[in-house]
């Protein structure tokens, strides 16, 4: 079976330009970006004990700092880190439930939750009410996912051990948001240092329209959803919105959104204007991410 190629795919996607910039990006050390768990801690508090502990940092936001790779191992030790003051996220995944846009008493899916970085963000900008249903295949991953929102002290919670693909099933027309973080290739995240084989990719895509599918079966009419991966491969990303789009049983509008402190492009497709759909494209601070969003009308 050829493997993918990687090469090709890059080629046909970006300009010389922003393709030798991703090229750079898989080979050099990554800044840290750290989310800081507003439901244990202000921003002056975790400012102070950055500050004590003589860590260098560029606040990005409300809630997320840039600090510089060479501080990544002291960030893992600190005691505010074990306390479950901030999360170590990359600022692109943390995106991704930032552009979910979910409100105080919302009922909300994170559909493959684990390791729980995002239910901590999404739990955060919920401020801890209302209802964050948060679903694992993998067991293992189950209890990480289960240890994780316990040590961030995040309440609305509650999680499940559930293959997501059934869950439209299940839940039908049940939640106001929902935040499908798909498995994926991962090509964008580790580039050249893995390897897939085109009926690998096939399967992945295959299951990824699968989850999207049971995504939208459970989200309720006028609810929002927002699809991502950390991949560069059409097959995984457009492909996938497309055929969710081509699918008789919804009807969806694809979503405008603000991708602040990032540089992206657009999505483009020969059949959909998915021009709202945005690629990331990674640097010495941010993976590459595919992020898109859709109403349920």
């Amino acid at each position: 079976m050829a493997l993918f190629n990687l090469e090709l795919t890059l080629n046909d996607l970006y300009t010389s330009d922003q393709k030798y910039k991703i090229l750079q990006s898989f080979n050099c050390d990554k800044n840290i970006n750290i989310f800081r768990n507003s439901l244990v801690v202000n921003s002056h508090d975790l400012e102070c004990v950055l500050s004590d502990e003589k860590i260098l940092f560029n606040k990005i936001d409300e809630f997320c700092y840039e600090i510089p790779y060479e501080y990544k191992s002291k960030l893992s030790s600190m005691r505010a880190f074990i306390e479950g003051q901030f999360y170590i996220q990359n600022f692109s995944s943390y995106l991704c439930a930032k552009v979910l846009d979910v409100k105080a008493g919302d009922e909300v899916l994170d559909m493959c939750a684990a390791p729980g970085g995002k239910s901590i963000n999404l739990a955060n900008f919920m401020e801890n009410k209302g209802y964050l249903a948060c679903c694992e295949l993998s067991k293992t991953r189950f209890f990480v996912l289960k240890n994780n929102l316990e040590k961030y002290q995040v309440k609305i919670a509650k999680c499940f051990l559930k293959d997501s693909k059934i869950i439209g099933k299940i839940c039908p027309l049940k939640f106001d948001k929902i935040l499908l973080d798909a498995p994926c290739s991962t090509f964008a995240k580790l580039g050249f240092n893995i390897e897939k084989n085109t009926k690998e990719i096939k399967k992945i895509s295959n299951l990824q329209k699968k989850l999207l599918h049971s995504a939208l079966s459970a989200l309720k009419h006028g609810g929002e959803l927002v699809y991502s991966t950390c991949t560069f491969l059409r097959e995984e990303n457009e492909e996938v919105i497309e055929n969710a789009l081509k699918n008789l049983n919804f009807d969806l509008e694809l979503l405008d959104f603000e991708l602040n402190n990032v540089e992206y492009i657009q999505a483009n497709s020969r059949n959909f204007d998915l021009s709202y759909a945005k690629r990331v494209l990674p640097n010495n601070f941010v993976d590459g991410f595919f992020i898109a969003k859709l109403k349920k009308l």
